[in-house]
Protein backbone atom coordinates (compact mmCIF):
# COMPACT_ATOMS: atom_id res chain seq x y z
CA UNK A 1 0.00 0.00 0.00
CA UNK A 2 1.25 3.11 -1.14
CA UNK A 3 1.31 6.27 1.59
CA UNK A 4 0.09 9.46 -0.10
CA UNK A 5 -0.88 12.32 2.01
CA UNK A 6 -4.09 13.75 0.28
CA UNK A 7 -7.02 15.91 1.27
CA UNK A 8 -10.47 14.61 2.83
CA UNK A 9 -11.98 15.53 -0.10
CA UNK A 10 -9.57 13.19 -2.41
CA UNK A 11 -9.27 10.24 0.03
CA UNK A 12 -11.26 7.38 -2.31
CA UNK A 13 -13.42 5.21 -0.45
CA UNK A 14 -11.63 1.99 -0.23
CA UNK A 15 -8.69 4.05 1.12
CA UNK A 16 -7.12 2.78 4.30
CA UNK A 17 -6.80 6.03 6.73
CA UNK A 18 -4.07 6.66 9.02
CA UNK A 19 -2.93 9.12 11.47
CA UNK A 20 0.34 10.69 11.07
CA UNK A 21 1.97 8.29 13.76
CA UNK A 22 0.22 4.95 12.28
CA UNK A 23 1.57 6.44 8.86
CA UNK A 24 5.03 6.57 10.11
CA UNK A 25 4.95 3.74 11.86
CA UNK A 26 3.78 1.87 8.98
CA UNK A 27 6.21 3.55 6.37
CA UNK A 28 9.56 3.22 8.16
CA UNK A 29 8.27 -0.87 8.77
CA UNK A 30 8.63 -1.02 5.09
CA UNK A 31 11.97 0.70 5.17
CA UNK A 32 13.42 -1.93 7.85
CA UNK A 33 11.95 -4.80 5.95
CA UNK A 34 12.85 -4.05 1.84
CA UNK A 35 14.48 -6.91 0.15
CA UNK A 36 17.30 -5.10 -1.64
CA UNK A 37 18.44 -2.24 1.08
CA UNK A 38 20.99 -0.70 -2.22
CA UNK A 39 17.61 0.60 -3.21
CA UNK A 40 16.67 2.54 -0.29
CA UNK A 41 20.03 3.32 0.72
CA UNK A 42 19.55 7.35 2.00
CA UNK A 43 16.79 6.26 4.45
CA UNK A 44 18.89 3.04 5.49
CA UNK A 45 22.18 4.87 5.83
CA UNK A 46 21.58 8.28 5.99
CA UNK A 47 21.90 8.93 9.76
CA UNK A 48 24.56 6.43 10.13
CA UNK A 49 26.83 8.62 7.54
CA UNK A 50 26.02 12.27 8.74
CA UNK A 51 26.97 10.30 12.58
CA UNK A 52 30.46 9.50 11.01
CA UNK A 53 31.01 13.31 9.71
CA UNK A 54 29.97 14.79 12.94
CA UNK A 55 32.30 12.26 14.35
CA UNK A 56 35.52 12.99 12.14
CA UNK A 57 34.63 16.95 12.48
CA UNK A 58 33.94 16.86 16.39
CA UNK A 59 37.59 14.80 16.71
CA UNK A 60 39.28 17.44 14.75
CA UNK A 61 38.38 20.33 16.93
CA UNK A 62 38.85 18.48 20.12
CA UNK A 63 41.88 17.51 19.12
CA UNK A 64 43.22 20.97 17.84
CA UNK A 65 42.79 22.72 21.53
CA UNK A 66 44.16 19.22 23.43
CA UNK A 67 47.08 20.06 21.36
CA UNK A 68 47.22 23.62 22.17
CA UNK A 69 47.02 23.25 26.00
CA UNK A 70 49.08 20.32 26.25
CA UNK A 71 47.19 17.95 27.52
CA UNK A 72 48.30 14.52 26.52
CA UNK A 73 46.70 11.59 27.65
CA UNK A 74 44.80 13.41 30.41
CA UNK A 75 41.04 13.38 30.45
CA UNK A 76 41.35 11.74 26.98
CA UNK A 77 38.43 9.64 27.50
CA UNK A 78 36.26 12.71 29.60
CA UNK A 79 36.59 14.79 26.75
CA UNK A 80 36.07 12.85 24.30
CA UNK A 81 32.47 11.76 25.53
CA UNK A 82 30.56 15.34 25.61
CA UNK A 83 32.87 16.79 22.81
CA UNK A 84 33.02 14.06 19.92
CA UNK A 85 30.56 10.97 21.49
CA UNK A 86 27.32 13.66 21.98
CA UNK A 87 27.31 15.60 19.33
CA UNK A 88 27.29 12.46 16.65
CA UNK A 89 24.53 10.59 18.53
CA UNK A 90 22.06 13.60 18.86
CA UNK A 91 23.17 14.28 15.11
CA UNK A 92 21.62 10.44 14.58
CA UNK A 93 18.64 11.26 16.53
CA UNK A 94 17.60 14.53 15.41
CA UNK A 95 17.59 13.78 11.71
CA UNK A 96 16.53 10.12 12.26
CA UNK A 97 13.48 11.44 14.55
CA UNK A 98 12.45 15.30 13.27
CA UNK A 99 14.07 15.37 10.08
CA UNK A 100 12.72 11.91 8.64
CA UNK A 101 9.90 11.91 9.71
CA UNK A 102 8.82 15.53 7.93
CA UNK A 103 10.35 13.97 4.97
CA UNK A 104 7.96 10.78 5.14
CA UNK A 105 4.68 12.20 5.72
CA UNK A 106 5.40 15.54 3.89
CA UNK A 107 4.01 17.57 6.51
CA UNK A 108 6.03 21.06 5.46
CA UNK A 109 5.16 20.02 1.44
CA UNK A 110 8.62 22.00 1.14
CA UNK A 111 11.51 19.59 0.34
CA UNK A 112 13.89 22.77 0.19
CA UNK A 113 12.74 23.97 3.69
CA UNK A 114 13.01 20.28 5.29
CA UNK A 115 16.69 20.66 3.90
CA UNK A 116 17.87 23.68 4.71
CA UNK A 117 16.73 22.69 8.38
CA UNK A 118 18.86 19.35 8.34
CA UNK A 119 21.55 21.21 7.03
CA UNK A 120 21.39 23.82 9.65
CA UNK A 121 21.41 21.00 12.39
CA UNK A 122 24.30 19.35 10.80
CA UNK A 123 26.05 22.42 10.61
CA UNK A 124 24.97 23.13 14.75
CA UNK A 125 26.35 19.63 16.10
CA UNK A 126 28.90 18.55 14.07
CA UNK A 127 30.76 21.94 14.01
CA UNK A 128 29.21 24.56 16.44
CA UNK A 129 28.21 22.47 19.41
CA UNK A 130 32.35 20.95 19.08
CA UNK A 131 33.34 24.75 18.71
CA UNK A 132 31.92 25.39 22.20
CA UNK A 133 32.41 22.08 24.37
CA UNK A 134 35.62 21.18 23.52
CA UNK A 135 37.62 24.17 24.37
CA UNK A 136 35.45 23.99 27.99
CA UNK A 137 36.58 20.74 28.61
CA UNK A 138 40.12 21.59 27.60
CA UNK A 139 40.47 24.30 29.64
CA UNK A 140 38.77 22.65 32.74
CA UNK A 141 41.57 19.88 32.40
CA UNK A 142 44.48 22.22 31.91
CA UNK A 143 43.32 24.08 34.69
CA UNK A 144 43.14 20.72 36.91
CA UNK A 145 46.33 19.04 35.53
CA UNK A 146 48.34 22.59 35.16
CA UNK A 147 49.32 21.88 31.71
CA UNK A 148 48.63 25.02 30.38
CA UNK A 149 48.57 28.88 32.36
CA UNK A 150 44.90 29.74 32.06
CA UNK A 151 43.29 32.95 33.57
CA UNK A 152 40.25 32.76 36.00
CA UNK A 153 37.12 32.60 33.90
CA UNK A 154 35.46 34.50 36.91
CA UNK A 155 37.90 37.38 37.64
CA UNK A 156 39.67 37.57 34.10
CA UNK A 157 36.46 36.39 31.57
CA UNK A 158 37.90 38.42 28.93
CA UNK A 159 41.57 37.38 29.03
CA UNK A 160 39.57 33.71 28.96
CA UNK A 161 38.03 35.10 25.49
CA UNK A 162 41.24 36.77 24.38
CA UNK A 163 42.76 32.76 24.60
CA UNK A 164 40.00 31.50 22.81
CA UNK A 165 40.14 33.85 20.24
CA UNK A 166 44.00 32.87 20.36
CA UNK A 167 43.41 29.29 20.24
CA UNK A 168 40.87 29.36 17.68
CA UNK A 169 42.08 31.32 14.86
CA UNK A 170 44.58 28.67 13.51
CA UNK A 171 41.60 26.40 12.62
CA UNK A 172 39.22 28.78 11.43
CA UNK A 173 39.31 27.98 7.71
CA UNK A 174 39.25 24.53 8.54
CA UNK A 175 36.30 24.96 10.41
CA UNK A 176 34.41 26.68 8.08
CA UNK A 177 35.13 24.14 5.21
CA UNK A 178 33.90 21.49 7.62
CA UNK A 179 30.96 23.44 8.62
CA UNK A 180 30.04 23.99 4.65
CA UNK A 181 31.11 20.05 3.75
CA UNK A 182 28.48 18.97 6.62
CA UNK A 183 26.02 21.40 5.74
CA UNK A 184 25.75 20.35 2.28
CA UNK A 185 26.45 16.89 2.73
CA UNK A 186 23.26 16.40 4.85
CA UNK A 187 21.29 18.51 2.38
CA UNK A 188 22.08 16.19 0.07
CA UNK A 189 21.28 13.11 1.42
CA UNK A 190 18.28 14.44 3.10
CA UNK A 191 17.15 15.65 -0.61
CA UNK A 192 18.11 11.84 -1.36
CA UNK A 193 15.97 10.42 0.90
CA UNK A 194 12.83 12.63 0.32
CA UNK A 195 13.47 10.75 -3.57
CA UNK A 196 13.48 7.77 -2.23
CA UNK A 197 10.42 8.08 -0.36
CA UNK A 198 9.22 9.09 -3.75
CA UNK A 199 10.55 6.27 -5.50
CA UNK A 200 8.90 3.68 -2.64
CA UNK A 201 5.30 5.09 -2.94
CA UNK A 202 5.68 5.09 -6.67
CA UNK A 203 6.59 1.10 -6.64
CA UNK A 204 3.99 0.28 -4.58
CA UNK A 205 0.97 2.02 -6.51
CA UNK A 206 2.77 0.59 -9.51
CA UNK A 207 2.24 -3.18 -8.09
CA UNK A 208 -1.17 -1.98 -6.67
CA UNK A 209 -2.47 -1.23 -10.40
CA UNK A 210 -0.68 -4.50 -11.80
CA UNK A 211 -2.54 -6.25 -8.77
CA UNK A 212 -6.33 -4.15 -9.45
CA UNK A 213 -5.45 -5.37 -13.60
CA UNK A 214 -4.99 -8.94 -12.86
CA UNK A 215 -8.55 -9.16 -11.06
Amino acid sequence: MALLHKKSSEIPEDAVRLNEKDALIYFMKLVDGWPDKWEIWPLAFTPGILGASTVMSSIYINSHYRGKLKLGTYGRLSSYIPAVILPALMTTFFHKFYVVPELVLNTRQCPVCVQTRAGLLQAGFSTAYPMLLAPMSAFMFATRHFTYRLPSITEHPREVAKLYKKLSSPIMMPVIALLAFNMMTSMFLTGKEIQTVYDINLKLQEKEQVVELEE
